[in-house]
Order: structure tokens, then sequence, then C-alpha cells
């Protein structure tokens, strides 16, 4: 290694929220519910550390609850080359107000806008101010490569730029020049772990987790099914090998963990897989409980026995909905008697189901609604969370209303192009106003969370200071939300 690598410094900066542009969900369940650990940003640290020899520094203003003056003094002590912001359609208001600090405090840092969002709409985040490269894909290959490029040499050509795969940038001349589209990770063994050690864990939390540190784990990427809301349809999927996550729980149990949230999309897309990954914890002997999202479709009796056997306490299920129609519109791929059978076998094996619903699909009525209700009161979820169809960023379903002419204009584009504070996201819906969409989704989760046996489950569940004002909060806000 080059002794003049060791001279450029690079920051992961994660922005103050400031912006709130997830309408989908109950906002303040978003709000109170979880700082989480930038997970992708820690992979891209790992193998930054290990190709180039690179130690980044991250600079999280959410967990710290700093805004932008703490985020401009930290910038001034620390004064990186390059800041990398991972940025989602969400979050990209954030950002960029995060990017003109950085502009402003530190001219000649290279601002890096990788992610979700410059992936979806490389060109027009490029254009955006105060963003001089755009990561696009998974950014374990492309940003190690520009940093060590960009360490070698402090202002890199046109060409060497060129020759790394997956960016885009301006040249001299003022145009934009994108290189060839870098394939997906094959191997996700081949990643190193997440580079754990270069944040406070201590400092994150999440409401609903067992005890006071839980730590999230990524097993797989990419999902093969095709639901229409999902940005994830139909993307390539890898997973790593059960050995390889057991090794990773095995870093935290060694340090005294003993929760984990394994926040797949899917974690038993593969039977075969999943069946393995339980015998492997066994084998193991490790006392860890754990939590997954699963299908409906994925799961019986005996993988269900398997996933107790091996610490699962909770799986998380995308429902949706318990009208067949809308679930034949959403291309779930699922029955109504699949929900039936996933919730039942859950009941039996006694482990925690958490029920996700959508309600405000375009042709949605009050009695397809009504069907989703009384399932729930049938299947009896032990966790609800009830959202509100959105159309979101580039997905199939925004895409079909755009065709069927229920979506006159392609407004994620022209916020995409122009992004600023006053734009707000639509509902799907074609039936129910903003307003009483709002209030159905408050009055669901008032109504199945402020039942008393909910209420004495999760006080005897809380296990430190953080989680009960959290829920203390929580709890407020659903009974008064106009507050």
């Amino acid at each position: 290694m080059t002794n003049n690598r060791t001279h450029t410094k690079v920051a992961f900066v994660i922005p103050p929220r400031m912006h709130d542009l997830e309408p989908y969900a109950l906002r303040e369940v978003v709000k109170h519910n979880v700082d989480r650990p930038p997970l992708g940003l820690l992979y891209v640290a790992a193998t930054l550390r290990e190709r180039v020899g690179i130690e980044p520094v991250f600079i999280d203003c959410p967990v710290n609850r700093w805004g932008l003056p703490e985020l401009e003094n930290e910038l001034a002590r620390e004064q990186p080359d390059i800041v990398g912001f991972s940025v989602l359609t969400h979050s990209l208001l954030d950002s960029l107000e995060a990017g003109r600090v950085v502009r402003r405090v530190l001219p000649p840092a290279v601002i890096c806008f990788g992610g979700w969002h410059p992936t979806l709409y490389p060109r027009e985040t490029l254009a955006l101010e105060s963003v001089d490269i755009v990561a696009i894909g998974e950014g374990e290959g492309s940003f190690p490569e520009l940093v060590s490029l960009y360490a070698k040499t402090r202002t890199p050509s046109e060409d060497e730029l060129a020759r790394i795969a997956g960016i885009g940038f301006r040249t001299a001349a003022g145009n934009m020049h994108f290189t060839s589209r870098r394939p997906p990770i094959k191997n996700l063994d081949d990643l190193p772990l997440p580079a754990y050690d270069l944040i406070d864990h201590a400092k994150y939390s999440n409401v609903m987790a067992n005890t006071a540190h839980a730590v999230n784990i990524m097993t797989s990427r990419g999902c093969p099914h095709g639901c229409v809301f999902c940005d994830m349809r139909r993307t390539p999927f890898r997973a790593r090998t059960p050995a390889n996550v057991a090794d990773e729980i095995q870093y935290w149990t060694n340090r005294g963990v003993s929760e984990f949230y394994l926040q797949d999309d899917n974690f038993t897309i593969s039977r075969t897989r999943t069946m393995e990954f339980c015998r492997t914890i066994v084998a193991r002997r490790m006392r860890i409980n754990y939590k997954i999202s699963s299908r409906v479709d994925c799961l019986d009796d005996e993988v269900y026995a398997q996933l107790k056997k091996s610490g699962c306490y909770r799986i998380h299920f995308g429902v949706e909905s318990g009208c067949e129609a809308t679930l034949k519109y959403l291309q779930k791929g699922i029955t109504v008697e699949q929900i039936r059978r996933a919730f039942a076998l859950g009941r039996t094996h006694k482990i925690d189901r958490f029920a996700y619903i959508m309600i405000g699909l375009p042709h949605e009525r009050a009695e397809d609604i009504a069907q989703t209700t009384n399932l729930i009161k049938e299947i009896s979820p032990d966790y609800l969370h009830c959202s509100i169809c959105t159309p979101m960023p580039q997905t199939f379903l925004y895409r079909r209303m755009i065709d069927e002419g229920l979506i006159e204009d392609d407004y994620w584009l022209e916020f995409a192009r122009d992004p600023t504070p006053a734009f707000q996201p639509r509902y799907a819906s074609q039936v129910f106003s903003a307003g009483e969409l709002r209030s159905m989704q408050e009055s669901s989760h008032r109504k199945f969370y402020l039942r008393p046996r909910i209420v004495f489950r999760e006080a005897l569940r809380t296990r430190s200071l953080k989680q009960i004002a959290r829920k203390a909060r929580l709890a407020l806000k659903l009974l008064a939300p106009g507050r």
C-alpha cells in the first residue's frame, strides 16, 4: 500500500431528518420506532478498508440528534476530502441540504451521492447542485475504486474516471458522462463483515426489540417476487450462505449480543437455506433470539419448528389485504387461505406474527377494506402496521397507473429534477381522500395497540429507559394523533 492513500480522508454523512416524504406510514410510528445503523454504508466502509486501506468516519446526525450547525462543526473538525451519501428519494432533500453545508465548509471536497435514488435517477441526480459524482447500483465495487483513484491523484483525469464502472461524473466541458453498468455482486460471502467498529452501536435502538441491544443483519439482496408496489420487484436474488451469516452472529454473541433483526425483505425465499441456517445456529449452540420477514407461502410446519428451535421469536408478513381481488391486483402471488394458515401455524409454534396491511389501492372500496379488517380480527396478529398505498418512484404500480391514465404526470421524475420542500407524494386511491385514508390508518393502529392486553405485554417486554420513553411517546401520539 502506498503512503499517499492514508492522506485521503473519507466521511459518510447521514444527514439530519428535516423533511418528511414518507406519506404511506404512520409518521409517529416511523419517528419513534428506530435509529437503525447505516448497514449499507458499513458494508461499503468495510470494502473500502479492505481494498484501499482507508477507514472512513461516520457522521450520523440523526442518532446524535444533530442539526446542520452540528454537522458543519463536525465537517470542519474532520476535514474529509471525499464525502459520501447513501440517498433514498425520501432523503434527497435532507442530503442536498447537508451537501450544501459540505460545499460551504469544504469547497474542494468531492461529494458522491450513491444509493437507490441515484440508481433510479442518475442523470437527474448528477445535475443537482453540490453533487460531483453519482454511484449507480451496489457501492462496494465502485466507491473503493473511486477513492483509490483520488488517493493516487487529487485530480484524476476524465479518462481515469471513465474506467470505473458504475459511476457518473461531469466533464470539464460540463457534460455528463456515465460509465458502463456494474453488475450486481454475485457472491455475497465475498463481502467483508460490515465495519461495525466504526460506529457506536450502543447509540442505536429499536422500540420493538426485546432487549436493550439488538443488531440488524443483512443476509440476502434482491427479490424474485412480483409485488407491484415494491421497488425490489423481480430483482436478482443473492443470498449469503448460512455459515457466513452464522459467523457474523458469532461476532456479536462474543460481545454479549443475543437479539438480531435479519432485515431481508424475505428471509425464507429458499426453504433449503432457511432449514440449513436454523440447523447451523442449533449446531453451534448459539442462544439467540431473532426476527425475520417472510411471505406466507414460504412456511410450513417443519420450517416453523426449525425457526422456533433456533431462536426465531417474530415473523413479519406482508399480508396487505383480506380481499382476494386486491391481492391479485398487487400481484402478491398469495391467497387469503395461505395467510390464515401461516398465522395459525405461528400461533401453534408460539412465534409472534407481525402483519403489514395496506389500504387505499386505486379502486379499493370500503367493503374491500372491511374484508381486510375482518381478516385481521380472524388471524389475530401480535403486531400490526397499516400503510397507505402510495405509488413509489419507478415501481410497476406507478408505471401502470401512468399507463392507465390514473396519474397524468410523472411527478416523481419532476421531483428528481427539481426537489423542493413543497413536494407532496400522492396516494393511489381514486375513491378516498387523503384525510379519509389517514383517519382510517390512525384508527386501525389505535384500536389495535391500545387494547389492555397489548399495552400490558409491551410494558413487560420493555428493557431500557430509551424504549420506555419511546413507547410512552408513541402511545400518546396514538391517543391524540393530531397533537
